[in-house]
């Protein structure tokens, strides 16, 4: 694990103001990390840069109100453990995208997930972009990187929608100890745990087989 775990309340005020921050799970866990970013501040760029530089999957935290709003329905599970992430229909914002899958129209999408304005017409299902509905109970419940992005987002005062991808190597190989460290060297990301944010909560994490 990196030694480099930053304070939280300045990750927090990084992320507040749209910045990266990476999440760090429980070594007990996956014991990986997402580079995060809030919704409301997602663009093309920063879509690109994730596609090119972290590599993983995009997906997008979404607190389960929130997808209950937009009716966008999680899907069933089959033949998975039962610490998976759980995916939802994946969607598109059909007023501001064309084929879906640029990096701009991914931002877009994103973007409108996290708006208060926009309706679940407003999304072709399915699309382009992948949300995840955390744990209704949080961090208690589950803790994985779609709870600490939406928790993360609460302490920050932001909307509980948050881009999120899995850092990778250039080899294709999850970014671990020092390659991880380097990463976050080269560009400026501070790194946080979900152990972090759970105990600003004052929550008891949910163990890896909860």
């Amino acid at each position: 694990m990196p030694t480099a775990v930053t304070p939280l309340d300045k990750a927090i005020d990084h992320f507040r103001r749209g910045g990266f921050v990476a999440l760090l799970d429980s070594a007990n866990r996956e014991d990986e990390a997402d580079l995060l970013q809030a919704a409301q501040y997602v663009s093309g760029e920063s879509i690109n840069f994730m596609l090119t530089h972290v590599r993983g999957l995009i997906t997008v935290a979404m607190a389960p109100q929130r997808l209950s709003e937009l009716q966008i329905p999680v899907l069933d599970q089959q033949f998975c453990s039962a610490n998976m992430p759980r995916f939802t229909m994946p969607v598109d914002y059909t007023p501001a995208v064309t084929t879906g899958v640029s990096a701009f129209d991914r931002a877009a999408t994103i973007q409108a997930l996290a708006d208060s304005e926009t309706r679940p017409e407003d999304f072709a299902r399915p699309g382009h972009v992948f949300p995840l509905a955390a744990a209704p109970d949080g961090l208690a419940e589950r803790a994985g990187h779609t709870e600490g992005a939406v928790r993360l987002s609460q302490l920050a005062g932001l909307a509980p929608v948050v881009a999120m991808c899995e850092i990778m190597t250039p080899d294709g190989h999850m970014a671990a100890g020092a390659t991880l460290q380097r990463f976050l060297e080269a560009h400026n990301v501070p790194l946080v745990t979900v152990e972090q944010i759970a105990q600003a909560l004052g929550v008891r994490p949910a163990g890896p087989d909860d």
